[in-house]
C-alpha cells in the first residue's frame, strides 16, 4: 500500500451499497454509529480494534466481521498503521431480490447473532476469500453490462461461503484476544440492561467503584465512544424500535428510552438517523421498513 484509496458503489435497488478503502497512517472512526442494515466487514491487510455491542475485538487481516442491524458498533486503529477493507451494506429485502429460499436466509444471517461475529479463516480458505473480494473490487471500479446484478450475486455467494464453511472458521471464546478492559465491560454491559433509566457518568462510576475521571477516559479509550454519547445511541436505537413497533405518542417514547429532555431527545435522534422521529415513523409505515442506503450517504467503519 503506498497511497489512500476510496471507492463507492451503490446497487440502484438501494439495497446494497458496497465501501472499499485503503487507508494510510492511524485511523479511528469519529461518527457514532447505528443503522438499520446488515454490515459485512472484511480486512484485506492490517489490523484493527472493532467494538461490537459490549465487546472489542482485535481483527486482523482475512477476518470477516458480521454486524447485526441496529447494533452499537465502532472501528478503532490498534497501534499498527495503515489498512485496507471492504464493507457490504445489505438491507433484509436484498435476499428476496435475489430469490434466496427461507431456509437459506436464515442461514446466511445466522453468523450475524453470533456471541462472536468473526469468522477466520485458514490460510488455504483466506486465498479463495480475497480473491472473491478482489473480484467485487475490480467489479465496483470497472463496471461492465450486468456489473450490478453479478455484485449482487457476489455478496450472496460471500455469505454463502462463510457459512457452509462456519464450523472450521468460527472464533470461540477460548481463541479470541481479548481487548477490552474488564472494568469498561462491566460498564457497558450495565449501560445496555439499564439505558432507560436517568444515568450520569459520576453515578455509574460510583457503583463499580471508579473515579468519573478514569471511567470517562478509560470508556473512551477502550470503546472508541463517550460515555454520554454510548448512552444516547442506546436510547435512540430503542426509540427507532418503539417508533417502528408501537402506537406511542413520540413524547411517551423519548421518556420510554431514557430521554428527560424531549428536546436534546429531537436533536440527537436527527443528528443519528438524519430524520426526525416522525418522519422516521411515517417512512416506516408506508414502506415497511426504514429509508433504503442512499447514494452519498458514507459509514465510514
Amino acid at each position: 500500500m503506498t497511497e489512500p484509496f476510496h471507492a463507492d458503489y451503490h446497487d440502484p435497488t438501494d439495497l446494497l451499497h458496497i465501501e472499499y478503502d485503503r487507508r494510510m497512517g492511524y485511523f479511528s472512526m469519529t461518527d457514532d454509529h447505528l443503522h438499520d442494515h446488515y454490515e459485512l466487514y472484511y480486512l484485506l491487510s492490517g489490523e484493527r480494534i472493532y467494538f461490537i455491542k459490549d465487546r472489542t475485538y482485535r481483527v486482523k487481516a482475512g477476518d470477516l466481521v458480521f454486524v447485526d442491524r441496529n447494533t452499537v458498533h465502532k472501528t478503532l486503529e490498534s497501534g499498527m498503521p495503515d489498512h485496507e477493507r471492504i464493507v457490504l451494506y445489505m438491507k433484509p429485502e436484498l435476499f428476496a431480490l435475489m430469490a434466496v429460499s427461507a431456509d437459506l436466509v436464515e442461514g446466511l444471517k445466522e453468523p450475524f447473532c453470533w456471541e462472536i461475529p468473526i469468522v477466520r479463516f485458514p490460510s488455504q480458505m483466506t486465498e479463495v476469500m480475497e480473491r472473491m473480494v478482489s473480484e467485487m473490487v475490480d467489479e465496483m471500479l470497472r463496471p461492465q453490462a450486468g456489473s450490478d446484478l453479478l455484485l449482487r450475486h457476489r455478496v450472496v455467494e460471500l455469505l454463502v461461503y462463510a457459512y457452509r464453511n462456519r464450523h472450521l472458521s468460527r472464533l470461540s471464546s477460548d481463541d479470541r484476544e481479548p481487548v477490552l478492559h474488564p472494568k469498561t465491560q462491566v460498564v457497558v454491559r450495565y449501560l445496555n440492561d439499564n439505558y432507560h433509566q436517568t444515568l450520569t457518568l459520576p453515578e455509574v462510576a460510583g457503583m463499580f467503584r471508579i473515579s468519573p475521571h478514569y471511567l470517562s477516559r478509560l470508556f473512551k479509550q477502550t470503546t472508541g465512544f463517550t460515555f454520554s454519547d454510548y448512552l444516547n445511541l442506546l436510547r435512540i436505537k430503542e426509540a427507532q424500535r418503539l417508533l417502528r413497533e408501537s402506537e406511542e405518542s413520540i413524547t411517551d417514547i423519548a421518556w420510554l428510552a431514557g430521554f428527560s429532555n424531549f428536546s436534546h431527545f429531537g436533536k440527537m435522534f436527527k443528528r443519528t438517523v438524519q430524520a426526525s422521529p416522525r418522519d422516521y415513523r411515517q417512512v416506516y409505515k408506508e414502506s415497511g421498513s426504514v429509508k433504503p442506503i442512499k447514494k452519498g450517504e458514507t459509514y465510514d467503519d
